[in-house]
């Protein structure tokens, strides 16, 4: 595992859209996973924002011969695409952005160490897609807890619907 920056926006990206490919194709079709493949130059704008924004922990895991196999993004909240939209404020202050890994890493423990890698054990809250539950199922495992919520998506994502996960610990 090792940080990732702003000279690693164009892999990331190629890793990023693979494992939204392999994650997404399975539980939507082929036409969302092909409007995500069309968005790529949104992806990969997003990504380079990411990668480039000093307050955002992004991370990938790779192979000894540099293979990408993973990534996590976890930053301040709210996302910028999240006051657009105007979803209620988060209910804390820390966003776990991205986390993927190709589908052959899926059950080898690599998503819980790059999950650990990006937010430990702080409060935090990400955004998944409804109808995700081998994520939903992986966030739970993790201490997170699905809020009563349930927003459309915009972009490529039109068509889908999303919820918010949050962690907080013991008050």
């Amino acid at each position: 595992m090792r940080p990732a920056g702003a000279a690693d926006a164009s892999a990331w990206s190629a890793l990023h859209l693979r494992c939204l490919d392999e994650t997404y194709r399975p539980l939507f079709g082929d036409a969302f996973a092909d409007r995500q493949r069309d968005a790529a130059d949104r992806t990969a704008g997003y990504d380079r924002d990411l990668l480039a924004d000093p307050r955002v922990r992004t991370l990938w895991a790779l192979e000894d011969d540099g293979a990408a196999l993973g990534l996590v993004s976890a930053g301040p909240a709210p996302a910028a695409w999240e006051t657009r939209a105007g979803v209620p404020a988060p209910v804390v202050p820390r966003q776990l952005f991205q986390l993927y890994t190709l589908a052959a890493t899926h059950g080898t423990g690599l998503g819980a160490a790059l999950l650990e890698a990006a937010v430990g054990p702080a409060d935090a809250y990400l955004w998944i897609m409804d109808g995700n539950d081998r994520a939903e199922h992986f966030y739970a495992k993790h201490g997170f807890r699905a809020l009563e919520e349930s927003f459309p998506a915009g972009g490529p994502w039109t068509g889908q619907h999303m919820h918010r996960m949050v962690r907080t610990g013991p008050a």
